[in-house]
Formats: C-alpha cells, structure tokens, sequence
C-alpha cells in the first residue's frame, strides 16, 4: 500500500471514528459527512455514489429520530424550538439522498414528491427586485 493510500485509509479510520462518536452524541455537521462520503470515493473509485448517497440518507434520518426520541424523553430543551437540528430538513434530505441512490423515482407520484422535497430543500424562492 503506497503511503497516499495508507493515508486515505488512515483519514477514513478517523473519520469512521468521529462519524461514530457524534452519532452516538447525536448530530454532526454536514461537512464531516460528506468529507467522509468523497474520501470513501477516491477509495473505492466509481460505483460507490450509490451507497455513500444511502449512508448519508441513513445518517440523515438517524439524527432526526435521535431528537424526535431525545424530544420526547425529556421535552423541550430549547427555548426557541423543540429540536437543536431541523427534525423536518433532516427527514427531507434523507428521503432525496435515498431516492437519489435508488436511482431516481420509481413513478410519477415519487417523482412529484421528489421535486417538491428539492423545493424545501433548496429554500423559499423570491422573484428578483423583491
């Protein structure tokens, strides 16, 4: 193993490591995901979007059922809202991210829910001069 690939593969041991110790605490930032996802590319070479696209769905999804539970074991922590993360974000990312790995939708109703996940995602959308 060349010592680029020995470094790689040291970095995604870390990675692994700080995916699992913040999963466990509950969130991680968005850039530690997807730092993980493109080293686990340059490793594993084409063919693997899929599968990083269905782990960070999973990831997704596990941070909004972790604040869903923490909500309802112990109410509301914060004063502002019920969740330190967008419950509502997370669960619409992870279902782009899995229809995405799939492929794309399957029919026209998943591909009209698709488009209107998109939609949140990207935002409000205001007419320029507004």
């Amino acid at each position: 193993m060349s010592s680029f690939e020995r470094s790689v593969a040291d970095a995604i041991e870390d990675a692994r490591a700080a995916l699992d110790h913040k999963v466990g605490l509950g969130t991680m930032r968005q850039v530690e995901r997807d730092t993980l996802a493109m080293l686990l590319e340059a490793v594993v070479g084409p063919g693997v979007e899929s599968r990083t696209k269905a782990t960070i769905a999973a990831t997704r999804a596990i941070e909004a059922v972790y604040e869903l539970l923490k909500f309802a074991r112990e109410g509301n922590q914060m004063a502002s809202t019920a969740y330190a993360i967008s419950v509502a974000e997370n669960l619409a990312d992870a279902i782009r991210l899995a229809i995405d790995a799939q492929g794309g939708p399957e029919d026209d109703d998943e591909a009209q829910f698709y488009a209107a996940v998109t939609r949140y995602l990207d935002g409000p959308t205001t007419p320029q001069g507004e």
